[in-house]
């Protein structure tokens, strides 16, 4: 991500400026004191005013957020006795914005200048303390000609995998060459189902390995990765592929670029996926800055649109799947709080924030799972359904082999609406894609309450109907479900559009 920066510099004191945000450019030299500034300086009525952010010691740097436009010179002020180093993050490497960095301490009462010209989210620290950071935020356009349009590089046919050694596919979760190495010769799809199929023979996570490759597939195919995906390993390739989106180009276009890479999902859950995945890389791109996050997705056409986003916001707060690559964690949750930052955020943020919720009260409540049911039980009862929604697919998560167990937690839940919201998030969780569908159909069998039976068998004809290939997996489904469902089941998925 380029960016200029100016290596002469304003030297001397800051104290006469140190309450002083926004300064016009040889002001701040004069309150700047001794030194002077460089003469490649912008001028003119078209020049943004420099900004200041001042290094006091052992209290960090002031302001610890600024906002700016692109093109403006952020001036780093020594106002202590003791030398700091400004820096990008990730420490040590500086790798998110490497021109941001002095390469050298800078000295009390000296200065060092470094022009923003890219928008973003911009996390620095001292590198000689790393625990002392600050933000910058830069928004709007890119000092020069907008963006290009989206690029999508359509690869030539992949390869078919042929008999993969199973220590392949068990490697494909961790070892991120392999993948790219699958990645161009099998491509996006078959090399997420290969992850998908080592997740279901190891026991292992394939989610997370997953966003590397929608990383690594938005790398070399651009927003054709959007396509040329699939959804198992609930959805991280389309996670990872959005990160890498913001991350390259911004927000400036974001309601077009989102309405290209989510035109192609035509069922209502695959477009849930893309929009959830958009709040995942909105959370990454603001650095894990929540109230921002869900402000872009405010900007999304539709309501629907608009909660999807802010799922996966609330979802990326909670299990940090990107952070890495941010080199910041969120602030947004508390040890000692399961209901932060549900607590904070505005009201109509408030549900889709528990619906992720319970997997931070489970680490509050050591795992006990009785006592997260209660946390849900506690709260008002407009959002009560959200948060045993997010406790059912928890409970799901937990007991993705045992439905009984899944059926037991779940009756840590007050009968009537948040048992049966549990039931329905466990349910959903096992039935992600195609190859759940045995399992969904084997916990709602196993329940005995006929009202939580049917919510059960409810829940996964209508997903059976999003992620079943064709006509005759689908009636192999209808065929097995409790014989009272089996004609709703023909006419909600035999009926539907749009099968192959």
């Amino acid at each position: 991500m380029p960016a200029s920066h100016r290596p002469a510099r304003c030297g001397g004191h800051a104290g006469a400026a140190r309450k002083t945000l926004l300064l016009p450019a040889f002001a701040a030299c004069a309150a700047l004191a001794a030194g002077a500034c460089s003469p490649a300086l912008k001028t003119g009525a078209d020049a943004p005013e420099p900004a200041l952010i001042e290094f006091t010691g052992d209290g960090g740097f002031l302001p610890k957020r600024i906002d700016i436009k692109p093109g403006t010179e952020v001036r780093f002020t020594n106002a202590s006795s003791q030398e700091f180093w400004p820096a990008s993050n990730i420490h040590p490497t500086h790798s998110i914005l490497p021109e941001l960095d002095a390469k050298r301490p800078v000295a009390p009462g000296e200065s060092w200048p470094f022009t923003f010209q890219e928008a973003g989210f911009w996390r620095f620290h001292n590198h000689l303390a790393p625990q002392q950071g600050g933000l910058v935020v830069v928004s709007g356009g890119r000092a020069g000609p907008p963006p290009e349009a989206l690029a999508f590089k359509m690869p030539a046919p992949f390869e078919t995998p042929g008999d993969i050694p199973a220590d392949d596919r068990a490697a494909l979760l961790s070892d991120h060459s392999l993948m790219r190495n699958y990645l161009r010769r099998y491509g996006p799809e078959q090399t997420v189902r290969l992850m998908k199929e080592a997740e279901l023979r190891t026991g292992g996570d394939c989610h997370q390995a997953a966003h590397h490759l929608g990383r690594a597939a938005y790398e070399a195919f651009g927003a054709a990765a959007f396509s040329l995906s699939s959804h198992e390993c609930h959805a991280g390739a389309f996670h990872g592929a959005t990160e890498a989106l913001f991350a390259s180009r911004g927000t400036v276009n974001l309601e077009q670029d989102v309405a290209n890479i989510c035109s192609a999902a035509q069922r209502p859950f695959f477009r849930h996926q893309c929009l959830h995945g958009v709040g995942h890389g909105l959370m990454a791109w603001t650095t894990y800055e929540i109230h921002d996050a869900l402000a872009l997705c405010d900007r999304m056409p539709t309501e629907v649109d608009r909660l999807s986003c802010y799922s996966g916001v609330f979802m990326e707060n909670v299990v940090g799947g990107l952070s890495g690559m941010m080199g910041h964690v969120t602030e947004y949750l508390r040890n000692d709080d399961p209901h932060f930052p549900c607590n904070v955020v505005g009201d109509r943020y408030r549900a889709p924030c528990y619906f992720y919720q319970t997997s931070h009260m489970l680490n509050v409540f050591n795992r006990d799972l009785a006592k997260v049911a209660q946390a849900c039980a506690d709260l008002p009862w407009e959002i009560q359904s959200s948060c045993f929604d997010s406790y059912g697919r928890d409970v799901g998560g937990l007991t993705r082999t045992n439905p009984e167990a899944a059926i037991r937690h779940c009756g840590h839940a007050p009968k009537g609406m948040p048992r049966i919201r549990c039931i329905m998030g466990a349910v959903q969780d096992r039935f992600w894609e195609a190859s759940g569908a045995d399992a969904a159909l084997a916990m709602c069998a196993m329940i005995t309450d006929r009202a939580e039976q049917d919510a059960c068998y409810e829940t996964i004809i209508v997903r059976a109907r999003d992620v079943l290939p064709n006509e005759e997996a689908a009636g192999g489904f209808c065929a097995r479900v409790s014989d009272r469902w089996r004609d709703p089941c023909s006419d909600a998925i035999l009926s539907a559009g749009g099968r192959s």
